[in-house]
């Protein structure tokens, strides 16, 4: 059964258009609100180039995954050089999906997509940051990937200290 969902799911997955940009503004502004950034909403014009960007950068990913005939998620990666390995490794920097469409198999299948292009282009691995908080999508990262070796830190530009 759970086979038959991820089969399900991952035909739902694709590259996001230019006609996606209304809803995929939709979803970002969710995805703030989630992550307590701004609270005003995204427009289509501001998703309007995340779009261009990724059709036209092979190393931008944004993929989009359907469910219920409509966006509910999105996942945004980057191919990047990977020094110690002397390749390329896969970087996650976003993945959401709506509160309605969780527990459908959609975020595995973001990331089954992104194993998939990984493998075909050689990356070495696909890692990623979860929130410590996110205990829902640190289940399900658990099941699918192994704990990263190291720790993740990060320096608030705005109120940025002397280094």
């Amino acid at each position: 059964m759970g086979q038959d969902r991820r089969m399900l799911t991952a035909s739902a997955i694709r590259c996001l258009s230019a006609a996606d940009a209304p809803r995929l503004a939709d979803l970002m502004t969710a995805y703030r609100r989630a992550m307590s950034g701004p609270a005003e909403a995204m427009t289509p014009e501001q998703a309007t180039p995340l779009i261009e960007r990724a059709v036209s950068d092979p190393d931008l990913l944004l993929l989009g995954a359907d469910h219920g005939g409509a966006l509910a998620g999105f996942a945004l990666a980057f191919d990047l050089p990977e020094i110690i390995s002397g390749s390329r490794a896969g970087q996650l920097d976003d993945l959401f999906v709506m509160p309605e469409a969780r527990g459908s198999g959609l975020a595995r299948a973001l990331i089954g997509q992104l194993t998939e292009i990984g493998t075909a282009r050689g990356w070495t691995h696909l890692r990623w940051l979860v929130p410590q908080d996110n205990l829902t999508a640190q289940r399900l990262y658990q099941s699918i990937a192994d704990p990263a070796p190291w720790d993740s830190f990060r320096i608030e530009l705005s109120q940025r200290r002397s280094i």
